[in-house]
């Protein structure tokens, strides 16, 4: 059972129908509202459909943004609401629309399924008041969720998720049920909005598209039936390379696998690469704000390598200013710091959850903000996670590595970054842990302070966002709770491989 004992079991799921018997609309409302307290974690409001994401509650989180906006005066420019290819999105983005509408607001309906970036690049192109992201990204299928985009273009901050959390229960005791009549009228209000090609022209600007059109790389394409399919895969057909696409079409089970690119989810990418000749494979999750990347040496790079490698690459080839800096959060490799020490630039560490760097994207000049969990973004783009964004900057990397170093991949030029810096072994642990056992298992590993563990000493715990031990030899794990699932997330990094195993082992 390893370190955990049997203290850890995997969760039964629960039923997907919520109990009826005896209960009117209202009543369910008011009770279900009330049992269930809808949450919004690091990066939004996540449940499992037809059990805590019903139309009911969806209309209720709609009201809720509805009445932070008129609160706050962000009434007049409009809302845009985009969503993903998971079961119902298009349904309960149109209830969310409705609900808007019924408010008097300007409402922006996407005409089919759009990206997470995309969404939030519209806000900023619209100048509109926020946007509502119907996705649970990554989240197995029988999950859905909502997110909310301000007007910034990024992520909502905790002051505003708890603004929203809070007029939960104020709008739930008023929710009503349009009918026919009522839901025609506020459809002729809605803006159905089918374009997003200045989406396509702004991320076109920020790589070099000469060099990719010169070297014309040899790619694997797969967005896992996600949201990104049709926009990644027409921005490479205009690059006018050679792609092979896998897992296209939409399917709301996407496959029979999670919607994460991690190497476990690949394996069909892999199989592909092996029996024919690509450059690089890149994927997309659910909503294509997270990638995925296997090198032409079917190698799978993980996100802490590929943010690593992709500012060492932006700094040989785009330069830095004194005044830039690069952020990243606290679960996320330090090999970007040694890469920003010897380049004299400010390195700044975040909370885990991509809005902490979108607030520094918008106050500094960010050359890049990454997150361990597959996000990225860069100077001069939202300040919002962009998995499309990321695999073009690693399609330009290959492209330039096939036209300077010919016969080097991905990995290669990572190695290279190694024998600069040293190397850092890194990995996350997700533990399947109920929920009331959470807060036990994370007092166990705080009460590990005045322990060694193979020699190594640990010099500091910290309790910021989770448990974090740091060891003498700079060695560090974190160990963190999920704030949308029954899971315990356990970083781990040592430049010494013995030393990452042993702490592998003990936290496996």
């Amino acid at each position: 059972m390893g370190y955990w004992g049997s203290e850890v079991q995997i969760l039964s799921s629960r039923p997907l129908l919520y109990r009826l018997e005896n209960y009117t609309e209202q009543n369910l409302t008011e009770s279900y509202i009330m049992e269930e307290k809808i949450k919004f974690g690091t990066d939004g409001w996540r449940a499992v459909i037809a059990d805590e994401f019903t139309f009911q509650n969806v209309r209720v989180v709609a009201l809720a943004i509805s009445e932070y906006l008129s609160s706050n005066n962000l009434t007049n420019n409009g809302i845009f609401i985009g969503y993903d290819n998971r079961f119902l999105s298009e349904e309960f983005a149109k209830e969310v629309a409705l609900t808007l509408a019924d408010k008097n607001f300007k409402v922006y309906l996407s005409s089919g399924s759009v990206p997470t970036p995309v969404t939030a690049f519209m806000v900023r192109e619209l100048n509109l008041d926020g946007a509502i992201m119907i996705t649970a990204s990554h989240n197995p299928p029988q999950y859905n969720g909502i997110k909310f985009i301000p007007s910034y273009g990024g992520p909502a901050v905790d002051e505003i998720t708890q603004k929203i959390e809070n007029n939960v229960n104020l709008v739930a005791r008023n929710i009503e049920r349009f009918d026919r009549e009522k839901i025609k009228k506020l459809e002729t209000k809605i803006n159905y909005v089918s374009n997003f090609e200045k989406y396509k022209q702004k991320i076109l600007r920020l790589i070099d598209t000469e060099i990719i059109k010169k070297a014309k790389p040899k790619v694997v394409v797969d967005p896992m039936y996600g949201a990104g399919s049709k926009i990644l895969l027409d921005i490479l057909n205009d690059l006018k390379i050679h792609v092979h696409p896998l897992n296209t079409s939409r399917d709301p089970l996407f496959g029979g696998k999670l919607p994460d690119p991690n190497e476990n989810n690949l394996a069909e990418m892999k199989d592909k690469m092996a029996k024919d000749e690509f450059d690089l494979g890149v994927a997309l999750d659910g909503d294509a704000d997270r990638f995925g990347v296997i090198d032409g040496r079917r190698i799978f790079l993980t996100p802490n390598n590929v943010i690593s490698l992709i500012l060492y690459y932006l700094l040989k080839t785009r330069g830095h200013n004194s005044d830039d800096i690069v952020v990243r959060t606290v679960a996320t490799t330090h090999l970007i710091d040694e890469i920003c020490a010897k380049n004299n630039i400010k390195l700044v560490e975040t909370p885990v959850g991509f809005k902490y760097i979108a607030q520094k994207m918008l106050t500094d000049k960010v050359i890049i903000g990454g997150e361990e969990s597959g996000g990225l973004s860069i100077k001069n783009h939202i300040p919002e996670k962009d998995g499309i964004l990321a695999n073009l900057l690693l399609i330009e990397i290959q492209s330039f590595l096939n036209q300077n170093h010919e016969g080097m991949f991905l990995s290669d030029y990572l190695n290279q970054i190694y024998k600069e810096f040293g190397s850092f072994y890194n990995k996350r642990l997700d533990l399947e842990v109920p929920m009331e056992k959470k807060n036990d298992v994370l007092e166990h590993f705080y009460n590990q302070k005045d322990k060694d563990i193979k020699g190594r000493s640990i010099t500091r715990i910290s309790k910021e966002n989770g448990i974090h031990i740091s060891f003498d030899d700079k060695s560090w794990v974190l160990v963190r709770p999920s704030g949308t699932e029954p899971l315990i997330r356990c970083y781990i990094e040592s430049r010494d491989r013995e030393f990452f195993h042993v702490l592998k082992n003990l936290f496996s």
